[in-house]
């Protein structure tokens, strides 16, 4: 596909099907009688919802919960305007296939048999206000307090604004005259302003929301479209009773959530949060209801019993079926072979920057050694030699923190020491019980604590702890606070990133063991009530810390999910990513996760930036609070994005929701361009990531797999890069 015209039409691509018959040039002018047929390429107007419904499909936009049809305004000769059937199924004429109905510019070729170079057309369609042509869609939403709308929305980065958008939007209703139907203009770009014409758009009865509005007022969101068998659990007081035949309804979204069958939330979800990417990595079905509670009347019924949940990007339904249905779906899932991981033994510690000089390519091979966490900082240590960043100036600092990796065979060391030998007897009794299948929920999180306190309180190797103390004083002998990370090598890896399953640590060299080497962890001091993922060491010893990373290979939540993708729990290991704590050069004033894909919205082509003020935490967020969620429009190569804030941070749980965004709009695209510069090395450095030119990778939104990266922005003006993965999910 030519990355280009994907560009130019990407916001609401609505893919057709096809045939081997000839198209209909001639647009249809309708009326309320006209049939619609998959033969006919576009309409001068749409006069029924019925044939709304003919023309659109599910929308892949940036709300992606009703429909949508693509609309092109000719404004060469006046204002005429063409409805592009989406489900058109003729062979085109002009351009062949059947793209005429997938791109405005191809449907432009094939219509109006434009002889424009996609530049030109692009120019002059999206990036003046000396428009020849004008380009949108019309999406429908359903909103709690008007009922069903249709919102007149275009690309994120036209350019429109003012009495531009007015007589764009006014056009369009004028060739929708559905009865009692509500119109709305929805800016997808920050760009798209409308204050001077508010007034008469209001006089065309058409109201202007923001896209915040149309989440705020959505009832339901799907997050992950599916389907799932299971009991209905409303609102579990107590999450380690819930099982992998659960579909579960929660208030909040959860910190920490086991393997379930399904997830409904009746708080807002970060499409970037953990909840949300791990149903997309298991491919259960993940969704927003707003109005869930004990009274909702498609809900109580089926509290406790035997339901059939389907999530689609339009609706959702529950029905009954049966415990053998549900047991029977549960073997098929758990019906595979073990898969053993395999891990190269070493005892070299290595800083990022020795990891892989001159060879990026090198360091996404080292994860067998050191896990895939440590190991891609040492490929980010590489890619940022040169400090070029696109369409940004070159970077004064090194984004990527400096430190060390830990091979996983010190994982092994501590396992195999002979004073810890009851974690090994236990370990292993407790493996075989898992992979038997017949461990029950209550044993397995009794037996999973037991052996995280058997860790606690073990020995770290003293020649491989002094080792590490000395790798430390050589990264920086003036650095006393340090962070020990996960990197084990059961998470970033193929098709499982293992996101959130494991913990981290900070340390002090200047605290001191205690006489009888023991740890504990205890909540953290800035953790708020009930937030029991946010813990710490106790002493924060360099020694503890590792013993808690180590410990965390068996949290509950991450043998659920080895389980659940069969990753074989005698092959896992658990290496160590060292760096010093990320304030220590500077406080630190937004947290972010970005993924280089907009998740949930096919048609749009760009990186999905959550991002929360201060150090408070994006992927697994604090009850009563939510992330800015901003979305950079990216279009061909060397294009500036756009940004679309979609909603604004509420940093804590008491503060309001923010009213403008966490950082400056400068600031936000030099994160965009520090990943997409990163994505870019990746693509060349991983065989098969991406199959075409690299340079094309952002602007792609069909590529298979996409990465998350996690940044900090510092009060210095300097970002940290704390991490990057590979993402399957969409």
């Amino acid at each position: 596909m030519n990355v280009l015209i994907t560009f130019v039409l990407s916001l609401f691509i609505i893919t057709a099907c096809g045939s081997e018959s000839n198209s209909r040039i001639s647009a249809i002018r309708t009326t309320d009688n006209a049939a619609v047929s998959s033969r006919t390429l576009s309409l001068t107007s749409l006069n029924t919802a019925e044939q709304y419904q003919a023309f659109s499909k599910e929308s892949g936009g940036l709300v992606p919960n009703g429909r949508s049809v693509k609309f092109l305004i000719d404004l060469r000769k006046g204002a005429q305007t063409y409805f592009i059937n989406a489900n058109f199924s003729d062979r085109c004429a002009v351009i062949g296939g059947t793209d005429c109905s997938k791109y405005h510019y191809n449907f432009a070729r094939e219509q109006l048999r434009i002889s424009d170079s996609i530049d030109t057309f692009n120019q002059s369609t999206y990036f003046t206000l000396n428009k020849r042509f004008a380009a949108g869609t019309v999406s429908t939403y359903t909103l709690k307090d008007r009922g069903e709308v249709y919102a007149i929305q275009l690309y994120p980065q036209d350019f429109a604004k003012e009495e531009n958008i007015l007589s764009i939007v006014a056009a369009v209703k004028a060739a929708m005259p559905l009865a009692s139907s509500k119109f709305v203009f929805v800016p997808t770009g920050n760009q798209q302003s409308v204050v001077q014409v508010t007034e008469k758009l209001k006089a065309l009865a058409i109201d202007v929301l923001t896209l915040d509005d149309i989440l705020g007022s959505s009832s339901y969101i799907p997050m992950h479209p599916g389907e799932a068998w299971g009991y209905l659990r409303l609102f579990p007081k107590d999450q380690e009773e819930i099982l992998p035949t659960d579909i579960v309804v929660f208030d909040e979204l959860p910190l920490d959530l086991t393997v379930v069958a399904g997830v409904i939330t009746k708080a807002f979800q970060d499409s970037n949060s953990h909840i949300n990417l791990k149903s997309k990595e298991r491919n259960t079905p993940n969704m927003v209801l707003r109005d869930a509670s004990i009274d909702n009347v498609l809900l109580a019924p089926w509290v406790d019993q035997p339901v059939h949940l389907k999530v689609s990007k339009s609706g959702w339904t529950i029905e009954a079926t049966t415990d053998e249905v549900i047991q029977n779906k549960a073997k098929v899932r758990l019906a595979k072979p073990w898969i053993g991981i395999k891990w190269t033994a070493s005892k070299t510690l290595l800083s990022y920057a020795e990891m892989c000089p001159g060879r990026t390519s090198r360091c996404l091979t080292l994860g067998t050694v050191y896990g895939s966490k440590a190991a891609n900082l040492g490929f980010l240590k590489e890619v940022f030699k040169d400090r070029k960043v696109p369409e940004s100036e070159t970077l004064s600092y090194d984004p990527v923190p400096k430190g060390f990796g830990v091979p996983l065979k010190f994982y092994k060391d501590f396992i195999d020491l002979p004073a810890n030998a009851q974690i090994k007897t236990k370990l292993d009794a407790f493996i075989a019980q898992e992979k038997s299948g017949l461990m029950s929920v209550a044993d397995r999180g009794r037996l999973s604590l037991e052996l995280r306190n058997l860790f606690l309180n073990a020995e770290v190797p003293a020649a491989n702890l002094a080792r590490i103390l000395g790798q430390m004083k050589k990264v920086d002998a003036n650095i006393v606070k340090w962070k020990i990370r996960s990197s084990a090598n059961a998470e970033d890896i193929e098709n499982f990133d293992g996101a959130g399953l494991h913990d981290s640590y900070s340390s002090k060299l200047s605290t001191a063991d205690n006489a009888t080497h023991s740890c504990q962890l205890v909540l953290d001091d800035d953790a708020v009530a009930g937030e029991v993922t946010k813990m710490k060491v106790k002493p924060k010893t360099v020694a503890c810390a590792i013993k808690g990373v180590y410990a965390s290979l068996w949290n509950r939540r991450a043998i659920d999910e080895r389980s659940f993708a069969r990753l074989d729990h005698a092959t896992v290991a658990m290496g160590l990513s060292i760096l010093p704590s990320y304030d220590t050069e500077s406080p630190v004033v937004a947290n972010s996760v970005v993924v280089t894909r907009v998740i949930n919205s096919p048609d749009i082509l760009g990186y999905a930036l959550s991002i929360q003020k201060d150090n408070n935490t994006v992927t697994n967020p604090t009850p009563g609070t939510w992330s800015e969620l901003t979305i950079a429009a990216v279009g061909g190569e060397g294009e500036t994005p756009s940004l679309t804030t979609l909603r604004f941070a509420k940093p804590t749980p008491t503060s309001d929701v923010l009213k403008e965004s966490v950082l400056p709009a400068v600031t936000t695209l030099q994160m965009a361009a520090l990943s997409r510069k990163i994505e870019e090395a990746y693509c060349r450095a991983k065989p098969g990531y991406y199959r075409q030119n690299c340079s094309k990778v952002s602007s792609d939104s069909e590529k298979p797999k996409a990465l998350d990266l996690e940044m900090k922005y510092l009060q210095n003006g300097e970002f940290v890069i704390k991490q990057v993965r590979e993402f399957s999910g969409r």
